[in-house]
């Protein structure tokens, strides 16, 4: 008889735990403060029509960045523009350049 008891506890016990991890008790609502979502500011970017003759180099001396390194801006600047990573930049073509402040996560 102790034995059955014994067995019927432990089986509620477990049962217990286990829809308590399963859908638990505790809302978790009650975990999480109001939190801010993310938010990612725009790039800077700044659209230039290329003419005969430019690189990426010309043009990212002639609208300089001293914040970012040449190849953090090359990688923006490929993101930007997928269209030019195997080809090189014809006269009128319509690219965008980055600028300063780029990407910055707000989280707190």
């Amino acid at each position: 008889m102790r034995t059955l008891f014994v067995a019927i506890i432990l089986f509620l016990t477990f049962h217990i735990i286990r829809i308590d991890l399963g859908d638990g008790t505790i809302p978790l609502a009650s975990f999480f403060g109001n939190e801010q979502p993310c938010t990612e500011t725009k790039l800077k970017t700044i659209h230039v029509t290329t003419i005969q003759g430019d690189t990426i180099e010309s043009l990212f001396s002639m609208y300089p960045d001293p914040e970012t390194t040449f190849v953090e801006r090359l990688s923006i600047f490929y993101s930007l523009n997928p269209h030019l990573r195997n080809q090189e930049l014809i006269g009128g073509l319509s690219i965008q350049l980055p600028l300063s402040n780029t990407g910055q996560v707000n989280c707190n």
